[in-house]
């Protein structure tokens, strides 16, 4: 530990240490995938699971299509209506990857702002 966490951890009473502790703590996957779906916005990322399940029925359903088709201008097309629903799923998911991240730093943010806080409330 390095002097300035040591200096910010005596300068905390314990309600502050509790919260500091709390932003700190390292968050699970699980954790962090709640976060986002009760962030502000969560509509839209109830919204995206939505479209998750429904692109990976389809690209399902594409698939099952491209394997019973006739002829191969059928297969191409069930192909690449298959290939561009799994396309959708994989940019869906590099979204809800983006947002975890995205909370994360926020998360970080507010821990230094409650140090540089009790830093500079110790000082005055």
């Amino acid at each position: 530990m390095s002097k300035l966490d040591e200096a910010i951890r005596e300068a905390l009473n314990a309600e502050d240490a509790e919260q500091l502790e709390y932003l700190a703590a390292p968050q699970g996957m699980w954790a962090r995938l709640w976060g986002v779906l009760n962030s502000h916005s969560g509509p839209l990322a109830w919204y995206g699971i939505v479209l998750q399940v429904v692109t990976l029925g389809l690209a399902f359903w594409g698939g099952w299509n491209f394997y019973f088709a006739d002829t191969g201008r059928d297969m191409a097309l069930w192909g690449a209506f298959a290939g561009l629903m799994i396309l959708m799923q994989t940019f869906l998911k590099f979204w809800f990857i983006v947002q975890m991240d995205k909370m994360e730093i926020l998360r970080e943010i507010k821990r230094l702002e409650l140090q540089v806080a009790l830093l500079a409330q110790k000082q005055a």
